[in-house]
C-alpha cells in the first residue's frame, strides 16, 4: 500500500510542475510537505476541458454516493464509507466506484518520495517491534507522479473533492520491504492517463511496475510514524537499505 508520501522541493518542484505538467501551483496552498497522510489535503492534477489544473483534494476516496453524516432510518446516521486511500490494480474494474473513475476521473498525484515500513518478524513471547520506515525517492529527489483516481462528493455542506493512489506489485527495490507499492507513471504516459478519450482498458495498460532506475531507499527514523510530524526530520536518512 501507500500510506505516506512527500512533496518537499518547494523551489524545484514548482518549476517542474509548470514545465512538465503544463500547470503551476497556487500560492494559497503551496508549501513543502514531508509527510502527507490520509485525510489530509494534497495537490492533484486533473484535466478540465483539455487544460491541466491543480486542485486540493482530500486523500481518501469518497465516491459520489457517500453521504457522511446524513440522517437515516430510526434516527441513526449513515456510516462513512471505508477510507479508500489506495486502489489495487487488480480490482479497478471489480468495484463500481473505481470502474467509473477509471473511465472519467483519472488524475496525477505529484510527489518526490514515499514511505513503506519494514516489519520485523515477531519473536514468540515478545512484544512486536515497531515497524521501521524506509523512504523511497529518486536521486536528487526529482519529482514524479502517482497514478490516481478522483471523486466529487456533493453534500449539504458543499462540494468535497477526494482522491486515491493506485497500487500494484513492487519493483526489485521495494519488494524486500513491502509486497505492494504505488504505481508511478512514466512521464510519457501522463497525457494519455489524464485524457478521457483514452478508454479505461487502454489506461490500465499504462500501469506498469516502475523500473528501479535511479531510485534509492533510505532507512529513516520513526519520527515519520506520526502524521503530526511534517518537517525535514521525516526524511533524514539513518542508513542505506
Amino acid at each position: 500500500m501507500c500510506g505516506r508520501y512527500t512533496l518537499t522541493r518547494h523551489d524545484v518542484v514548482a518549476e517542474e510542475l509548470q514545465a512538465a505538467l503544463g500547470t503551476a501551483p497556487q500560492n494559497e496552498w503551496w508549501k513543502p510537505r514531508f509527510n502527507v497522510a490520509p485525510t489530509q489535503p494534497a495537490p492533484v492534477i486533473t484535466l478540465h476541458d483539455g487544460v491541466r489544473t491543480i486542485d486540493m483534494m482530500r486523500w481518501g476516496f469518497l465516491p459520489h454516493w457517500a453521504s457522511p453524516g446524513k440522517q437515516g432510518k430510526e434516527g441513526k446516521r449513515d456510516a462513512r464509507p471505508p477510507l479508500m486511500i489506495n486502489a489495487r490494480t487488480e480490482s479497478l474494474f471489480a468495484k463500481a466506484w473505481f470502474r467509473d473513475a477509471m473511465a472519467r476521473k483519472r488524475c496525477l498525484v505529484p510527489a518526490d518520495g514515499f514511505f513503506e515500513w519494514r516489519r520485523e518478524a515477531k519473536v514468540k513471547g515478545q512484544k512486536a517491534a515497531t515497524p521501521l520506515p524506509v523512504y523511497f525517492h529518486r536521486a536528487g529527489r526529482k519529482m514524479f507522479a502517482f497514478a490516481g483516481l478522483w471523486a466529487r462528493l456533493r453534500t449539504d455542506a458543499g462540494e468535497q473533492l477526494s482522491f486515491t493512489i493506485i497500487t500494484g506489485k513492487p519493483n526489485d527495490l521495494v519488494r524486500p520491504i513491502h509486497d505492494r507499492m504505488p504505481v508511478i507513471l512514466d512521464a510519457s504516459a501522463w497525457a494519455a492517463w489524464l485524457d478521457p478519450a483514452v478508454d479505461a482498458e487502454a489506461a490500465k495498460a499504462l500501469l506498469a511496475i516502475p523500473a528501479t532506475g535511479d531510485w534509492i531507499g533510505d532507512a529513516v527514523s520513526t519520527w515519520v510514524n506520526s502524521a503530526q510530524h511534517d518537517d525535514p526530520r521525516c526524511i533524514e536518512p539513518e542508513a542505506p537499505v
